[in-house]
């Protein structure tokens, strides 16, 4: 369940829709919709704003075996090409 109090959700919220301190605006509201949008489709997600809120917040896809956790970033090694299926 997604805290809607929560300073991740709060700034997330801002962002959706493009809120700044001098008031709204649109230009940023609209690159930030497309960044999540693309983001959203490279995951492989359908593109809302609960989907959007995961890539946001980096809970969208489980954490591979093969992934290293470096403080926030999450690292993972493709394999290597002996070892692909194509």
């Amino acid at each position: 369940m997604i805290d809607k109090k929560s300073d991740e959700y709060v700034q997330f919220e801002k962002l959706w829709d493009g809120v700044t301190p001098k008031g709204n605006n649109i230009s940023k509201k609209n690159a930030f919709r497309s960044k999540m949008k693309n983001s959203c489709h490279q995951e492989g997600l359908e593109f809302s704003k609960i989907n959007s809120f995961l890539v946001y917040t980096g809970n969208s896809k489980p954490v591979d075996p093969n992934t290293i956790l470096k403080g926030d970033v999450k690292v993972t090694n493709p394999p290597r090409r002996h070892l692909r299926k194509f």
